[in-house]
């Protein structure tokens, strides 16, 4: 199954830095990607086979970003949040796939597939 969240996330870049200057900003940015998130998990179905894999799909429309600096932390913590899975551990987690989709605006799809 697929989540698109059509919300721009921070990259790890722009978080560290936020962290540095400010620990409040940086806490508001944590909590609103993991509420928006969770509010875009909430529209499947509670997960009940484990592990799964999680592919992250990351439509951008710049060329200069760096996949390597996509922070999905929010988001699989926002999948926990919604109580969609018990918690991120590598019980419930084992693979994480990231991939970059050039496109006309930043968004992600998340896909959850059981693993084989």
């Amino acid at each position: 199954m697929k989540v698109i969240i059509d919300y721009k996330f921070d990259s790890i870049n722009n978080y560290v830095n936020k962290c540095r200057t400010n620990f409040h900003i940086a806490n508001n940015t944590k909590q609103k990607e993991t509420m928006l998130s969770a509010l875009a998990f909430t529209k499947i179905d509670k997960i009940d086979k484990f592990p799964i894999e999680l592919t992250f799909y990351w439509h951008m429309k710049s060329k200069t970003a760096d996949l390597d600096g996509r922070l999905p932390k929010n988001i699989i913590d926002g999948l926990v949040k919604s109580n969609r899975i018990p918690n991120d551990s590598i019980k419930y987690i084992q693979k994480i796939t990231h991939i970059y989709i050039g496109d006309t605006k930043d968004y992600v799809e998340v896909e959850i597939k059981e693993m084989e």
